[in-house]
């Protein structure tokens, strides 16, 4: 596919990626394939029903897209491990970030990362939108916690990259999130808008640290965070509109050639703050490449028309949705989506959610124990029998979708 030769409508359709409601091709993804051109598509919980059905919805939308714009889909999920686990049937549930870095090992979260890419891969999911590079040192953090690899900036950088060298190995492409670092914050920006006044010395030290290593180990995505750095931004807008954020620093600074793509613009730090077409086109302005709108099908319309609206007006250069076209579509050839876009239905049998890989996760599980304090001497426990008394599961963060499934 040439780039000169699709139509705008064409090209935003590739910068948005969209979610929808059930675990079928239904109206909702067909309008916006169809009519809206949209060229990546995300899952949930709410997508997913056990490992054969999401393998066979995915070569559903693989056909579909590829029947109506000629380009094959980037079909993401948030597959972090641990609390954030959008596949629980079928696949390896993989422990969370903080357990595998409490067993010390970063051979495993290479190993994990691989694992997590040939079985997603499999299924037909060509991006997971993971790892969590936050560094973790507020312990009121109501969003991040066990999603990251720890408080020391040098540990998350570590893991993060060992994990993203596996999952490419896996062929399937990392995201780095949620930049410029969404660790130190007492608000989660799925309700409201986080504020960061730490320096710029504070910051190149502790939150933007294992960016930078991760950009040295070759990720190849980075999402962003709705989190507004004063010593970066002086207006009141999260990094996810910033041309100062994304472009001087990520871009320019730092020296980012992947993929920028934002997290949900229908999250509350976006939409009571600016809307989420209005967003949008600001998001493109700062320099994003994919704009993330999660649930909404009359928001991720809007979003697609606001952006065509501001391109035809001025507002944004045609040159400047080039840019962002071109690096998606040579991220898809990369990933060898124009070859082989579809899951491997043999794979998905003997290979995902197989006893080795099964054995290996409960072996991050093992070694993450960590007796943190023993006061009164109790440990090693005396006593045969140990009564375990717990609630049924909810939904810890604003990231996790599981509880929703089950309600829906």
């Amino acid at each position: 596919m040439n780039i000169k030769d699709m139509t705008l409508e064409q090209k935003i359709g590739q910068m948005i990626m969209a979610g929808f409601p059930s675990g079928r091709l239904d109206d909702h993804i067909k309008e916006i394939i169809q009519k809206y051109h949209i060229g990546n598509i995300i899952l949930f919980a709410r997508n997913v029903n056990g490992k054969v059905d999401l393998a066979n919805l995915n070569r559903s939308i693989q056909e579909y897209e590829i029947e109506n714009t000629s380009i094959p889909a980037f079909i993401s999920i948030d597959q972090e491990g641990g609390m954030v686990t959008r596949i629980y049937e079928g696949a390896t549930f993989m422990p969370g970030n903080m357990a595998v870095a409490a067993g010390g090992s970063l051979e495993a979260a290479y190993k994990e990362g691989r694992i997590a890419g040939e079985e997603l891969r499999a299924l037909g999911i060509n991006v997971n939108i993971a790892p969590v590079l936050d560094v973790n040192n507020n312990p009121e953090n109501p969003v991040i916690g066990v999603r990251s690899y720890g408080d020391d900036p040098e540990k998350v950088a570590g893991f993060g990259s060992n994990y993203i060298r596996g999952l490419e190995k896996g062929q399937v492409v990392a995201t780095a999130k949620h930049f410029p670092g969404h660790g130190d914050t007492s608000i989660d920006s799925h309700l409201s808008l986080p504020v960061v006044n730490y320096s710029m010395e504070r910051l190149q030290k502790i939150e933007l640290y294992p960016f930078k290593e991760a950009i040295s180990a070759g990720v190849d995505a980075i999402m962003t965070a709705h989190i507004l750095f004063t010593a970066i931004e002086n207006r009141k807008i999260p990094a996810t509109l910033s041309y100062k954020v994304l472009t001087n620093l990520l871009r320019e600074s730092m020296g980012f050639k992947g993929i920028i793509m934002t997290d949900c613009m229908e999250m509350k730090a976006i939409s009571t703050y600016f809307g989420t077409s209005k967003a949008a086109v600001m998001a493109v302005k700062a320099g994003a490449d994919i704009i993330c709108i999660s649930h909404t099908l009359s928001l991720q319309i809007e979003s697609c028309n606001a952006i065509k609206e501001a391109v035809l007006n001025g507002e944004i250069a045609e040159k400047r949705i080039d840019e962002s076209v071109d690096r998606i579509i040579n991220m898809k050839r990369k990933y060898n989506l124009f070859e082989n876009p579809y899951p491997d239905m043999q794979k998905v049998d003997k290979m995902v959610g197989c006893a080795d890989h099964r054995e290996f996760a409960k072996s991050i599980s093992s070694r993450s124990i960590t007796l943190v304090k023993d006061r009164k001497g109790l440990v090693p426990v005396k006593y045969k029998r140990i009564v375990s008394i717990s609630t049924e599961p909810a939904a810890l963060t604003g990231a996790d979708d599981t509880i929703i499934k089950k309600e829906t």
